[in-house]
């Protein structure tokens, strides 16, 4: 047993020995050699310059906020976040409760702590490593930034780090140092610098941080895990208490405010990366890469503004949601989409995307996906290019007919193509205003071809529709009836086009971007993003069409979810075929929206159900609430429109030819060869004809021998 005891006291004699020999090494030999530039350098090798340092150069996350500065999203680099703030930011309690935890001589010292140092030298070591307890803030900070956070703890390193944390003294002020270490130091859970942690333990900000918070924030970087209030609650209880017993032990506050602190309940949040407005934020993604060549993988602490109203995006999910709620298993559609812009500046109010993000395939972004077809809604394109050509006027006579055109239909288009109207009737000769408010299928295609495919693809290419870039020809007398892709977000383009008397604007979700170093890089300028697209009297007339209720009363009824209680309002369904697409785009002078509802694997909606019952109570509700503070507005005539009675007219076509009220042109031949057949024979008068019913009713006969 003694000879036990000796043992134990010859060990520990031997470690006291180990323990004054290692002090002496730092303070004989290390000490004079910080001193000793030359000397220093030979010892512990050359050393990294410190200056050109700045918290905000360091890496850190991209930020997206809406427009009001509402934070949508924080993406950092494989779940790690930074978020850089200056030191005026940050709570007070932060600062004190780090340096009486952390170093407490912080604003006296020149970078190094001798005390620290010989505490340091005098801890339990093994294989003559030596303790880090005793580095000060400025080590901490030189050791993230030089050396890196889990070097090996030999003495050449720990003098490299004192020897640099002298420098960095000498080269920047207190204040500097802590905002960089601050901004710097690893909090756990994933969280480097204060308001990454602040966020993420208690969904809060580096500014609003209570004491009791504060305190347990700056006792995580000594040990990010053990200390950690979701990993060892106990733990980082303790270590908290520890903190704010430093703080009174420093005179930074009261016992009082220490036990109050304590008690302190606190709400701690488990790691999440919740983004609001995901498929917004994925459409600004790809136009930062795209337009800027920004991407949050480059670390460099953009601030990105969007043009995003959230308290209008959420009512956007809302209504969308409902709707699927309400109607969606009955008319068989699970997924809808909307897009609503300022139409006086192009910028995006708000973009929903789908009805859940994260459902299978829910990251498919329909607000602006181009694969499906926007139906009769695409006739806002085609009469008013009608209108501008000055060859049809809004009472312009069309008489609604059967047509059958010998090609077209089909998938091979060597079929006849035999359009209907949606209710399967025709209903004779009617005004253009009406056969627009009422979609008719056949007086669209008439208008269509009557001024011409490439005029019908130039007006929607000029309101900005991006998605028809195939040579005109490619494109069939399907167009007028959204037979072709257009993604929500053009179809509310063009309608703000519409909406701004025939000024289109590309759509613009970004305001403006901030560097990590606070530097603007680009701010939006709605005046450098006009295009004059229609003329305001073309518009104007085409504006007056869609906003009279009367003009669609005949399909639609009257005063339905495609007009706003005591508001003018300007709005266009569309329906596609088999029912797989259902629209509804409008507008008011501030306001435009588009919504599209459907399934994405293209089902087909069930009940027959057309735009007036899927899309518009969607478009119906949130223009409503969207406009509720709002007053009526509309515009007013402008100069070079004539008005007679109700009607408006672009000067000089008052009394135009009544061309379409007479039948269609027929073709000549009585049978033809579909593979055969030549354009020249497909034409009459410059016009596609159609083929020419018998005596029974029977169409032209079509061979293929």
């Amino acid at each position: 047993m003694y000879r036990h005891i000796r043992l134990n006291r010859r060990l520990h004699r031997r470690s006291k020995a180990r323990r004054i020999l290692l002090l002496g090494l730092l303070l004989v030999f290390g000490l004079p050699l910080m001193a000793v530039p030359a000397l220093a350098a030979g010892t512990v090798g050359s050393l990294p310059a410190v200056n050109g340092l700045s918290a905000s150069g360091f890496n850190q996350d991209t930020l997206i906020f809406d427009r009001h500065g509402t934070l949508l999203d924080d993406i950092g680099l494989n779940g790690d976040h930074r978020i850089v703030v200056p030191l005026k930011y940050i709570s007070p309690f932060v600062k004190q409760a780090t340096i009486a935890i952390e170093d407490r001589t912080f604003y006296s010292n020149n970078g190094i702590d001798v005390g620290g140092i010989a505490r340091a030298a005098v801890a339990d070591y093994t294989n003559h490593h030596i303790s880090q307890g005793g580095s000060t803030i400025s080590q901490q900070l030189v050791k993230q930034v030089f050396i890196g956070p889990n070097p090996p703890p030999t003495i050449q390193r720990k003098l490299r780090e004192a020897m640099l944390a002298v420098d960095l003294n000498s080269s920047y002020s207190k204040d500097q140092i802590l905002e960089m270490y601050l901004n710097t130091i690893y909090y756990g859970s994933q969280s480097y610098g204060i308001e990454s942690s602040a966020r993420t333990f208690f969904h809060t900000n580096a500014h609003d941080l209570t004491l009791g918070q504060a305190a347990m924030l700056a006792g995580l970087p000594q040990a990010p895990t053990q200390n950690s209030p979701l990993l060892n609650a106990r733990q980082a209880k303790l270590r908290q208490l520890e903190v704010l017993n430093a703080m009174v032990a420093q005179k930074m506050i009261t016992p009082e405010q220490a036990l109050a602190a304590g008690n302190e309940q606190l709400q701690v949040f488990p790691p999440s990366n919740q983004v609001l407005a995901p498929h917004f934020v994925d459409y600004v993604l790809q136009v930062l890469d795209k337009q800027f060549h920004i991407r949050p993988s480059d670390r460099k602490g953009y601030r990105i503004y969007t043009s995003l109203d959230l308290t209008l995006q959420n009512l956007g999910d809302q209504v969308v949601r409902d709707q699927i709620a309400r109607a969606g298993n009955f008319y068989n559609f699970h997924d809808a989409a909307l897009v609503s812009m300022d139409p006086k500046t192009g910028e995006v109010l708000a973009m929903v995307g789908g009805a859940d993000y994260n459902r299978p395939g829910g990251q498919i972004n329909m607000a602006t996906s181009p694969t499906r077809q926007p139906g009769s809604s695409f006739k806002m394109f085609t009469y008013t290019a009608a209108i501008e050509s000055g060859r049809l006027n809004m009472i312009s006579p069309i008489l609604d007919q059967p047509m059958k055109f010998p090609l077209g239909g089909g998938t091979d288009g060597y079929k006849p193509y035999e359009p209907q109207n949606y209710d399967q009737k025709f209903h004779g000769t009617v005004p253009l205003k009406i056969a627009m408010g009422n979609s008719l299928n056949i007086p669209a295609i008439k208008t269509e071809l009557t001024v011409g495919i490439p005029a019908v693809l130039d007006t929607a290419r000029r309101m900005g529709v991006t998605t028809l870039t195939a040579k005109d020809g490619s494109y069939g007398i399907s167009l007028t009836l959204g037979g072709y892709a257009v993604p929500p977000l053009d179809m509310a383009t063009g309608a703000s086009t519409l909406a701004t008397l025939g000024v289109r604007h590309q759509p613009a979700p970004i305001l403006h971007i901030v560097d990590g170093l606070g530097k603007q890089i680009f701010a939006y300028d709605a005046k450098k993003n006009e295009f004059r697209a229609v003329t305001p009297q073309a518009s104007f007339i085409v504006d007056s069409i869609m906003s009279d209720d009367r003009n669609r009363c005949l399909e639609f009824g009257c005063g339905g979810d495609l007009t706003l209680p005591g508001r003018h309002v300007a709005a266009k369904t569309g329906t596609t075929q088999d029912f797989r697409d259902n629209w509804t785009v409008g507008f008011t002078p501030s306001l435009a929206t588009a919504v599209w509802v459907g399934n994405p694997d293209y089902q087909p909606l069930a009940h027959n159900s057309t735009g007036i019952v899927g899309a518009a109570p969607i478009w119906h509700q949130f223009m409503l609430q969207a406009l509720a503070q709002k007053p009526d507005e509309w515009y007013p005539v402008p100069s070079g429109v004539d008005q007679v009675g109700e009607n408006y007219f672009l000067p000089g076509t008052e009394s135009l030819p009544s061309t379409l009220a007479q039948p269609w042109p027929t073709c000549r031949f009585g049978s033809f060869n579909p593979y055969t057949i030549t354009d020249a024979q497909l034409t009459v008068n410059g016009l596609p004809c159609v083929l020419a019913s018998g005596p029974s009713g029977r169409t032209a006969r079509r061979t293929q021998g």
